[in-house]
């Protein structure tokens, strides 16, 4: 007999409780089961991605940038294995702690250290941002030793760049450092601490040298290190392109010989083939190591460039007075403008009266010369009168057709335009009108006149082919790619013209100012110049111009001495030097500058 009881079945209740707990177990299972398979199945690549992101790192693999040669195949500028110092920007955290630490291991500006740690912080880039790049054993021995107290900071393999040949190629190099905020907004691709040419041919070729980074994962440790390569090998995810190879067409010997020759002296020497406009060296004194901008610029070096003496100020490009050199393209000018004819002679003396005012002769030996020997002799007495027969804007018209007064073609930056003046330029600038005795000054060189060692050289490279105007230029080969020269302006010259000009040339070599250049059986055709300049009594400028051989010349030669005297005695045995390097040849012993002692004075022009 069964009773049912005010609570229900005591085992009815139990089978619910029973049934109740499989319910939650098996619903705990299918949970955890679920949880599993969404963990290890669905979700497995999010998670091991995880799981290699706290184990590895994602760093960057430099691209070597492309080698610089000469045009023999000798390096210019190369590449070095270095370390650099980087900050992991999605590890900064306490910004103003990490740069005061930094600042005493680098001996840097806390500041400066602080921007660029807070600007890699908001980059929230994935790859390592260089902090300092190039570091000593000293940099990195304090950096381990602090390493605990770094969070985020850590030292990795960079490629950094390299002169072999140091301040020799200085100029026309240039130089690489680390990429400027203005330089990132025009070049959005490019990163934080990334290496830019800023400079010369590292600047105007920086697209084709620079290559592209790569991209690499290295094993780090719970503190955040990278193990060595010996006890992991990082993975290449991305491999680096390497920058193009550049070919230029200097050659270093001359280059060399140039740079000895000029010396301690401030100035310039460059040189080309005149009908290919290649360069064949351009030296700048005073120089610079140009491997002092792959690491930070520390104040001692800083003060050493910018040291009154401007080492960075590239000569070679930069006008000053031309002086006498200018005399050929003056006479030129008084030919095709019929001032003179080919058979004039003038009668030279010491100078000559204009007004109030008298033009002074740089030697007062008199005579009746023809015109080849007054540009033999540099007479300023006849330019004078040559001038009086004409305007600044017809010799003007023949300078600027040569060369002067515009860009040569020269791929570097910073080219000075120089100035070939006229009536109209002095009443834009001086609000003054142009008097004669203006274009007496303009015909010898002085004054308002302004040419650049490389535009001298270019016009020297016409008057050698005749009228044929070459584009300067340095690059000869891009990669695999030859690059043709540039052709040159062709001029309409008459001929016979031309040939008093040029043996006018010759002459100043072989028996008038320019002495010092003859060079055994190669015929030498040139300019001496002494050019007047600020300050009030200081040594005129020193120039030389020439090119050889004379008929059918090879090389085209200017070489030029900031405050040096006389050209004759100053820059023409620099020429020399170059010649004799580029001919293998030895000058005849016998073969001097002639003396002269001008009299100081602010009109007139000396050889």
């Amino acid at each position: 007999m069964f009773y049912a009881t005010a609570g229900g079945d005591p085992i009815h209740k139990a089978g619910l409780k029973t049934g109740l707990l499989l319910f939650v177990v098996a619903l705990a299972m299918s949970a955890l089961v679920a949880r599993l398979v969404w963990l290890q199945i669905i979700q497995n690549n999010f998670y091991k991605a995880r799981a290699l992101e706290n184990s590895t790192r994602v760093t960057f693999l430099r691209a070597p940038r492309g080698i610089i040669y000469d045009r023999h195949g000798n390096m210019l500028a190369t590449n070095k294995q270095t370390l650099s110092m980087v900050a992991i920007p999605l590890q900064i955290e306490d910004v103003d702690t990490l740069a005061r630490r930094l600042a005493r291991i680098l001996n840097a500006d806390e500041k400066e250290l602080k921007d660029k740690l807070a600007k890699a912080q908001i980059s929230d880039s994935v790859l390592p941002v260089v902090i300092e790049h190039d570091l000593d054993v000293s940099t990195v021995s304090k950096f381990y030793d602090q390493k605990l107290f770094l969070p985020a900071i850590d030292i990795l393999p960079d490629i950094s760049r390299n002169y072999p040949q140091g301040e020799l190629f200085c100029h026309m190099l240039g130089y690489c450092g680390e990429i400027t905020e203005y330089q990132l907004k025009k070049h959005p691709e490019r990163r934080m601490g990334d290496i830019f040419g800023q400079d010369g041919i590292e600047r105007l070729y920086d697209t084709q040298l620079r290559g592209i980074d790569g991209e690499q994962r290295v094993r780090v440790n719970a503190s955040g290190l990278t193990f060595s390569k010996g006890t992991a090998k990082p993975v290449v995810t991305k491999e680096a392109q390497p920058g193009l190879p550049l070919v230029l067409s200097v050659d270093s010997d001359l280059q060399q010989a140039a740079a000895e020759a000029l010396g301690a002296r401030h100035g310039a020497v460059c040189a080309c083939d005149p009908k290919t406009g290649e360069i064949l060296c351009m030296v700048s004194n005073p120089k610079f190591d140009p491997n002092c901008f792959t690491r930070r610029i520390t104040p001692d070096v800083w003060k050493k460039l910018n040291a009154a003496d401007h080492p960075l100020f590239n000569r070679a490009l930069s006008g000053f007075p031309p002086g006498s050199i200018w005399k050929a393209i003056t006479l030129l000018a008084a030919l095709e403008y019929k001032a003179v004819k080919p058979d004039t002679k003038l009668h030279v003396s010491g100078g000559i009266a204009l007004g109030n005012f008298f033009f002074h002769d740089w030697t007062a030996t008199s005579g009746l010369f023809d015109l080849v020997k007054c540009l033999a002799w540099s007479r300023d007495s006849a330019f004078y009168q040559m001038a009086l027969k004409m305007t600044p804007e017809m010799i003007r018209e023949w300078g600027l057709k040569f060369g002067a007064g515009r860009p040569t073609g020269v791929e570097l930056p910073n080219e000075r335009s120089g100035l070939v003046p006229d009536s109209k330029w002095k009443e834009r600038v001086y609000h003054e009108k142009w008097y004669p005795g203006n274009t007496l000054h303009m015909s010898i060189g002085q004054t308002f006149l302004q040419v650049t060692p490389m535009q001298a050289l270019r016009i020297y490279a016409g008057l050698g082919t005749k009228g044929r105007i070459p584009d300067l230029h340095f690059a000869i080969k891009i990669g695999d790619r030859q690059i043709p020269p540039p052709k040159p302006e062709v001029l309409k010259i008459n001929p016979q013209y031309m040939d008093v000009v040029s043996n006018g040339l010759k002459a100043v070599v072989a028996s008038g100012t320019g002495g010092a250049t003859r060079l055994g059986n190669v015929e030498v055709a040139g300019k001496t110049g002494s050019a007047e300049a600020p300050p009030a009594g200081s040594r005129t400028h020193a120039w030389f111009c020439c090119y050889a051989p004379a008929d059918n010349p090879r090389i085209a030669i200017c070489a030029f001495v900031e405050h040096g005297g006389h050209g004759g005695s100053t820059a023409a045995p620099i020429a020399r030097v170059v010649l004799e390097k580029f001919f293998g040849k030895t000058a005849p012993a016998e073969a001097k500058a002639p003396k002269a002692k001008p009299k100081s004075t602010k009109t007139k022009s000396r050889t």
